[in-house]
């Protein structure tokens, strides 16, 4: 019996596009290399069988889809069926959030990449969507309009200065103590080993985290993060996918994702039971697309007060609304990154 149930097999097909049909060149190539296969091999006395016409078309498209999957096979000398290369928007998608990452990390440690100077400056801009606070008593759903702004950054790759427009103004200001960390200096001095990556994660993001699923979430967010506002060279990169990937609870998301018009694969992990923390990747090369926070169930924030839960004392600030499935909270998509000589220039 398989392992894959129908309704697995369904989700991956919905989650994947088809591959186009053959081009009718294609086809005619297709079965003119079949016909002469055939008449090479056929006895020289063969019986003729007379078909209808429907049943003759029948036949042909069967033999012609039969030659054209035999083609796509790569067969190694020993005649083993060897894995097929990899064509942007035609390979298999993964059976999990593991295999996904992994390609990832393949596919990043086997990028072409110049490191910056120590004196220039990597500029990242990012585009974010989303509802916005929600009002008390307020109804977020997929129809709440969303809000948007563009966010623009310099950061020099030493690690000295950050530079942002303020009310039109060019403002540099130094740097230090964000984690993840935000320049490529520090970036570029973090572990490749990805268990040693996702330590220096667990150790560097502070005390506050009241168990070990907190300690998960902030680690995958964290995480993301450090892809998003980085110039991340090829093996710290590799290193992110593959510390993900340990992390327990990252799934794939089975539904496709558009991001401005780009197929995304993505990789997930439900916070508080409601919320489901996203990690865009490009379908056919795995760069890294943005990332989105969406409800994966209704929720509704609980009145003010104190309470205890849990055997903890919980303290809820604020005020009660609602989100409801399928909002989202954010969507976060970079635009442009790379590196220039001085802050307030794009590359």
């Amino acid at each position: 019996m398989s392992e894959y149930s129908q309704a697995d097999l369904e989700a991956l097909r919905q989650a994947w596009p088809q591959p186009a049909p053959p081009s009718p060149d294609a086809y005619t190539a297709a079965r003119d290399a079949l016909l002469q296969r055939a008449a090479a091999t056929a006895p020289r006395r063969a019986r003729r069988v007379h078909l209808p016409r429907a049943g003759r078309r029948a036949v042909t498209i069967g033999m012609l889809a039969a030659v054209i999957s035999a083609v796509a096979l790569v067969a190694d000398p020993a005649g083993v069926e060897a894995p097929r290369p990899v064509v942007p928007g035609l390979a298999m998608p993964a059976a999990n959030a593991q295999a996904l990452l992994g390609r990832a990390a393949e596919a990043a440690g086997n990028r072409a990449f110049t490191a910056p100077r120590p004196d220039q400056w990597v500029y990242v801009e990012t585009r974010l969507r989303g509802v916005g606070k929600a009002a008390p008593g307020e109804v977020q759903t997929p129809r709440t309009p969303l809000e948007t702004r563009v966010d623009r950054s310099w950061t020099r790759a030493d690690g000295k200065e950050v530079a942002l427009f303020e009310d039109g103004e060019l403002v540099r200001s130094p740097t230090g103590g964000a984690m993840p960390p935000q320049d490529y200096a520090t970036v570029a001095a973090l572990p490749t080993d990805p268990e040693a990556l996702l330590a220096w994660m667990y150790t560097n993001m502070g005390d506050l985290h009241n168990s070990e699923e907190d300690r998960h979430n902030s680690a995958y967010r964290l995480l993301g993060s450090l892809l998003a506002q980085n110039l991340v060279p090829p093996a710290q990169e590799a290193a992110v996918y593959r510390a993900m990937a340990k992390i327990p609870g990252v799934t794939v998301n089975p539904d496709a994702v558009d991001v401005d018009g780009r197929p995304a694969v993505a990789v997930a992990r439900v916070e508080d039971g409601w919320v489901s923390h996203e990690l865009l990747l490009d379908r056919s090369t795995y760069t890294y697309l943005g990332e989105r926070a969406i409800a994966g169930a209704d929720y509704t924030a609980p009145q003010p007060g104190v309470r205890m839960e849990e055997g903890r004392k919980i303290i809820y600030e604020g005020h009660s609304y609602t989100i409801k499935k399928g909002t989202i909270m954010t969507l976060a998509v970079r635009l442009d990154i790379g590196v220039t000589d001085r802050p307030g220039v794009k590359p």
